[in-house]
């Protein structure tokens, strides 16, 4: 089956890209590892990493997936055969397990929106987020039931999917003309508005002040790599599906700038408002702002909320920025993973097009939302946490380092590199290829070797074997297992 749809216009695919790439690392990672690594420091390195090895790589994803006008899997296997077949499937398999728990992220969003009209989790939004959303139990082990408002919340996600990508290209580029611009607007507004809170100077400077003597530091460098890499959604094959919409002579080198410093860009903004905010309420409870600064999940559901509560008004409507914010950014996240799953699926196995494309995209959503439920129990979090650990730990250096390989030696690279250089007003030099063959491989291998000590030490974040083999090993393995099984199965379905 080829693909016969099309963006309705550049600048909508480049908006979907960027809505695909700009996502929740933007919101709750991005602002925390530029305050742990020394502001402006970790900055420079975060920009010069963007442009020195993350522009080429989202340059290469968009000139492959343009050049291949085709999803995924059949993309790496018209270029490697059974093998490429194979890394086809290993980013397939990553984003299925991805989206699952995504989702629910996406879900704690809604019912944190819903209760931004009475500010319901008051001056305590950690008690409100782990007893009246999550329902958290005390151990992994512990089911403790399903958590209904995650479940009504994950309902409210998965229609909203199902609306933005029913009919395929079209639906999706008429919700990123809105969801892509809106959560820069509001994250603006939020920056705006605390630049009028006393103490929030302290805030942006820890946020922008350059400690140089950082830049000595290899973990800031790395760092400021996984935060580029894994940003810009390089290696899930999102941006490769998308790009495969476009015709073959879309310009792609400036197309790559522009998904890429779009991506910046909301880190950015993201990044001031946080800090602005978080500097007053520090200032305003006579703390440091060290004691208010956290990563994750516990910096978007916890800390920033309660900042926002105590703000000397308009508490409620910033509220509500906010959490619009994270759904706008979060949502166009996930609808291009199903969308990503959703096309590889039906190109595979031909029989799913006896669906029409609307009943076949409510069925994945169904599914997906099954999926999701396993995390919307009472230790949901704790199997988030892992799951989420391994696959962006493990699974992904994988699947990136094969992807590279692919394209860098089977395509091979120069002949990428030539394709772009026909159809782009900006030329490629020779560094290029060896970027993608060598330079690139060796920084994640790199990353990934300097982490495996610290976790072959002991048990991340010191959850149980049980649950690290059930919630961590065990996924990763099946995922690796069937891909092999589908890349050696040669019946046509």
């Amino acid at each position: 089956m080829a693909f016969k749809e099309t963006w309705s216009s550049r600048w909508v695919f480049i908006l979907a890209a960027i809505g695909a790439a700009a996502g929740l690392g933007n919101l709750w990672r991005f602002p925390y590892m530029v305050y742990e690594n020394g502001g402006g420091a970790f900055l420079f390195a975060y920009l010069f990493i963007l442009l020195g090895f993350g522009l080429p790589l989202v340059i290469m994803e968009v000139a492959f997936g343009q050049r291949s006008q085709t999803e995924v899997v059949q993309a790496f296997t018209n270029t490697a055969g059974a093998f490429g077949k194979f890394v086809g499937w290993l980013i397939i398999g990553c984003v299925i397990l991805m989206a699952g728990y995504y989702a629910v992220i996406v879900a704690w969003g809604v019912d944190f929106l819903l209760a931004s009209s009475t500010l319901a989790w008051g001056n305590d939004a950690q008690s409100f987020f782990h007893n009246q959303i999550l329902n958290l139990t005390d151990s992994p082990a512990v089911w403790g039931g399903f958590s209904w408002p995650v479940v009504f919340g994950l309902m409210a996600v998965y229609v909203a999917v199902y609306a933005s990508i029913y009919k395929g290209v079209k639906s999706v580029g008429n919700v990123v003309k809105w969801t892509v611009p809106l959560p820069f607007v509001l994250l603006f507004a939020l920056f705006i508005n605390s630049l009028f809170l006393p103490g929030s100077s302290e805030g942006f400077a820890y946020f922008l002040v350059p400690d140089w003597s950082q830049l000595a530091s290899s973990e800031l460098w790395k760092n400021a790599l996984t935060q580029a890499f894994f940003s810009m959604n390089i290696g899930l094959g999102i941006t490769i599906l998308y790009a495969s919409f476009n015709p073959q002579r879309h310009p792609v080198v400036q197309s790559g700038l522009m998904i890429a410093f779009g991506d910046a860009l909301v880190s950015i903004v993201a990044g001031l408002a946080m800090f602005g905010t978080l500097g007053w309420m520090a200032a305003d409870q006579g703390i440091a702002i060290a004691s208010v600064v956290e990563s994750g999940p516990t910096l978007a559901f916890v800390t920033f909320p309660t900042a926002l509560a105590l703000l000397p008004f308009g508490a409620k409507l910033f509220s509500a920025l906010f959490f619009i914010s994270i759904l706008t950014l979060a949502i166009d996240s996930l609808f291009a993973m199903i969308e990503t799953i959703s096309a590889t699926l039906r190109r595979q196995f031909s029989t799913l097009n006896r669906f029409s494309l609307s009943t076949w995209t409510a069925l994945l959503c169904v599914i997906f939302f099954t999926w999701s439920l396993t995390f919307a129990g009472g230790n949901g979090l704790y199997r988030l946490d892992i799951l989420d650990h391994f696959v962006f730990g493990h699974l992904f250096y994988l699947a990136i380092m094969l992807q590279l390989l692919v394209i860098g030696w089977f395509m091979p690279a120069e002949k990428l590199r030539i394709y772009i250089n026909h159809i782009s007003d900006f030329e490629l030099r020779v560094a290029f290829d060896y970027l993608i063959r060598f330079i690139a491989p060796a920084i994640f291998l790199w990353v990934y070797i300097s982490a495996l000590p610290a976790e072959l030490a002991a048990n991340y974040e010191h959850y149980s074997t049980d649950q690290i083999l059930w919630w961590g090993v065990f996924p990763i393995v099946l995922c690796v297992g069937i891909c092999l099984i589908l890349a050696l199965d040669k019946r046509k379905r």
